[in-house]
């Protein structure tokens, strides 16, 4: 049996140890919610914004790399002749860098449409230094699921693969 004495200095020792439990239930019950619940996006709930970037990273850096039958499952069904089209007359462009503007979503509350302009670094084995060419890729999606497709149009790109 505990002595009087015994059982003051475990009492003692349990209050002393209160705070540094209270702190870890704390921690605990914190990181348990924070996981169930994410991250907490106001503006966009559905994390539609998100999916878009990394549709849109993902296209972008298929293009960079010349991969354009990879890069077309992220272009409008209608537009995915055209879009071969233009790839046929890029097959000697080299790119060399990109570089994505920001985000622009539309305004009317839905997120159903966005806007990216990007410009590309390419030159050609016949033209040894580099040019810039800039799209516009403007991101849809269906109805309200988060699969994005792209319309992109080329400024100046015609001239260049040409040559």
């Amino acid at each position: 049996m505990m002595d009087r004495k015994s059982s003051a200095r475990l009492m003692q020792s349990a209050t002393a140890l209160r705070p540094v439990w209270v702190g870890l239930l704390a921690g605990l019950l914190l990181s348990t919610f924070g996981c169930a619940f994410g991250e907490i996006r106001p503006g966009d709930p559905f994390d539609r914004k998100w999916t878009l970037e990394q549709a849109q990273h993902r296209y972008t850096t298929l293009l960079r790399w010349s991969q354009f039958e990879k890069a077309k499952k992220f272009v409008a069904m209608e537009d995915r002749d055209e879009f071969m089209d233009l790839a046929e007359s890029l097959e000697d462009v080299r790119f060399t860098d990109y570089e994505s503007g920001e985000v622009e979503l539309d305004d009317d509350g839905e997120l159903a449409n966005a806007t990216i302009k990007v410009t590309y670094t390419v030159y050609t084995p016949t033209i040894p230094f580099e040019f810039e060419i800039e799209e516009t890729q403007v991101w849809s999606r269906d109805g309200l699921s988060n699969n994005w497709h792209v319309d992109s149009s080329f400024e100046g790109i015609s001239a260049f693969a040409s040559r």
